[in-house]
């Protein structure tokens, strides 16, 4: 056995870390989040639009992290339930784009993401949004412009954030309640 005896504590504290962020109770909570949706299209972006929200906001810390291993266990677990040709990475370039508008402006999916992790407030959604397009965008070099900044924007008025306040209010916007499936055919067929 070679090597630095603290260095082995360390990854195994990252490793224990990005397991603790996507434990079984929470599989379960975003997997529940995709039932909800009224084909397999709208389903896999609930599924892509919760899981990206839940991972920018568990990421999101001062402490270091093994992005290595966080990224490894939540691809492992997208492939498990999407299948083929998704990832974190592929999750967080859409929710960066306008189809991920489609997932917002539905009846359900906001009220399904805060009833299922009330720790993330609509407010806070809003920052991760905003922070992802931001990245998102520097890094292809596109300007940060197009309908979800235009979104966000609305948004911001609605809970009356500007640009120069540094307060957050973290209330949710009041939305209509979710409208609940008949057949979790089209959930299933994941």
């Amino acid at each position: 056995m070679s090597g630095v005896p603290g260095k082995r504590l360390e990854m195994k504290k990252y490793s224990y870390y990005s397991y603790l962020l996507l434990d079984d109770s929470v599989k379960q909570k975003l997997t529940n989040i995709c039932l909800f949706g009224n084909n397999r299209e709208q389903a896999v972006g609930f599924f892509r639009l919760a899981i990206g929200l839940y991972y920018l906001s568990r990421i999101m810390v001062e402490d270091e992290l093994d992005f290595k291993a966080i990224d490894k266990n939540f691809n492992r677990f997208i492939f498990d339930v999407v299948g083929r040709g998704h990832s974190i990475t592929s999750v967080l370039q859409y929710i960066s784009s306008r189809k991920a508008l489609w997932v917002l402006e539905s009846r359900s999916f906001l009220n399904l993401f805060l009833d299922h992790f009330p720790d993330i407030p609509f407010s806070k959604i809003l920052i991760l949004l905003t922070v992802n397009l931001s990245v998102s965008k520097k890094i292809s070099g596109l300007p940060v412009t197009g309908p979800l900044r235009d979104w966000l924007m609305k948004q911001n008025e609605i809970l009356g954030i500007t640009g120069e306040d540094e307060t957050v209010a973290d209330a949710a916007m009041p939305l209509p309640p979710p409208v609940p499936i008949k057949s979790f055919s089209a959930a299933v067929a994941l």
